[in-house]
């Protein structure tokens, strides 16, 4: 698997040459070898042009391609039209989830989910009755997370960390426009991994959005929300999303959790993750589901 995330801004254009990307600016050339070990290219630049020969080749590789709009959130994602080897046989078997399986996985990441937030404010120093809140709320949550206890959790953890005034949805903190951007590179990063799978990448656990073509990555990326939020809390945009700071938002794929007993990076540990489902789903054994 690749791990190299490429930042493209202000360059003129993207090609092939040999195995290497090509980025041309002006009369300058870079040439970035080899594609293998390219996990993403994020482009921002809306005037940078892409070599039909370069995107075939970053298909072959199952290289992630987003393409970002004037705000630089991932508008266009460019995946390959073939996936895993035995694809039709992985979606099959997708097919045939049941929905009480769905309901045990969905328990089990929404647990760790908040076990990760409750986490993320113990290294804050949040006051210690607000932690054992989220561990309690952590341990009530039964299959499918019928009462929402996901949303009480989300309530107690954020206003740990802002005023009372604070949403999700309110645009005029800076620190949303930051978890935005950095839940969306994410988010991008689960769903290449989910399609190099072999799954059906709209048919989610729990997600269901009729226009959202990624519900599964929807789904999985919960647990794994929080490696953005510490950094967005701990260190918080100063006015705007600059360069520099999307590009540590970008880095955090790099970031290093701690899944299965050891340390591995966020790349890692997407992959390892979405293994663990595949192996559960086939055995029925919930001790195999591996989280962050």
């Amino acid at each position: 698997m690749g791990w190299r995330i490429i930042h493209i801004t202000n360059v003129d254009q993207l090609s092939l040459q040999l195995d290497n990307l090509k980025v041309r600016k002006s009369d300058d050339e870079l040439k970035i070898p080899p594609l293998r070990d390219i996990f993403a290219i994020v482009i921002e630049d809306l005037t940078c042009k892409l070599t039909s020969r370069l995107m075939i080749e970053l298909s072959k590789h199952n290289i992630l391609v987003l393409l970002c709009n004037q705000k630089y959130l991932p508008e266009c994602v460019i995946q390959p039209v073939t996936g895993h080897v035995l694809q039709y046989r992985q979606m099959l078997k997708q097919l045939n989830w049941t929905k009480e399986y769905k309901g045990i996985l969905w328990q089990k990441i929404i647990q760790g989910k908040i076990r990760n937030q409750a986490e993320v404010m113990r290294r804050d120093h949040i006051e210690k009755h607000r932690i054992a809140k989220m561990n309690e709320l952590a341990s009530q949550v039964r299959s499918g997370d019928k009462n929402n206890i996901e949303g009480q959790a989300a309530r107690i953890y954020f206003n740990s960390f802002f005023d009372e005034h604070y949403t999700r949805s309110n645009q005029n903190y800076i620190e949303n426009s930051a978890l935005d951007y950095g839940y969306a590179i994410a988010h991008s990063a689960i769903a290449r991994t989910v399609v190099a799978k072999g799954l059906i990448s709209g048919l989610g656990i729990y997600h269901k959005g009729e226009r959202n073509p990624h519900n599964l990555a929807s789904d999985i990326i919960e647990p794994f929300r929080q490696v953005i939020d510490y950094f967005v809390i701990n260190h918080p945009p100063e006015g705007f999303l600059t360069k520099n700071y999307r590009i540590q938002l970008i880095n955090l794929l790099h970031a290093k959790v701690l899944i299965d007993y050891k340390m591995q990076t966020v790349i890692r540990a997407i992959e390892i993750s979405i293994d663990s489902f595949i192996e559960y789903f086939e055995t029925g054994k919930s001790e195999k589901i591996k989280l962050p």
